[in-house]
């Protein structure tokens, strides 16, 4: 009969996982730590900034020839309503201070009479 190993199997893969682990690694840093791999980045970084680019170009093209707007449009046009939107905030609250309503939701200067006769039920006649 054949002797057991006095070396635990699990130990062993995670030795085999760590050397494994410490070899990828230093050809990684050899790797990208050559100008080669750096000028290649640089390439794919370029490229893909010029394809991006076009591609910007070409959608902004298909939408004005579909009569939408682009996102620089859209992204301009959001920026004027919000400058409409604080304006018209602005004078809104000029004129509750005028009309003499200290705080902006207050309750207006001259109270509504209740509402005491009731709409009439499905059963009931007007």
């Amino acid at each position: 009969m054949a002797e057991p190993s006095s070396k635990d199997p699990a130990a062993a893969w995670q030795d085999l996982v760590v050397q494994w682990e410490k070899n990828i690694n230093a050809l990684a840093n050899r790797t990208m730590g050559s100008d080669e791999f750096s000028k290649s980045i640089n390439r794919a970084m370029s490229l893909s900034a010029g394809m991006q680019s076009s591609l910007g170009e070409v959608m902004g093209r298909y939408l004005a020839s579909l009569n939408l707007p682009s996102r620089a449009e859209m992204t301009s046009i959001g920026g004027r309503l919000q400058a409409i939107e604080e304006r018209l905030d602005r004078i809104h609250a000029l004129l509750q201070r005028l009309a003499g309503v200290a705080e902006p939701g207050a309750a207006p200067a001259s109270p509504r009479p209740p509402r005491t006769k009731r709409p009439p039920g499905r059963g009931e006649k007007a």
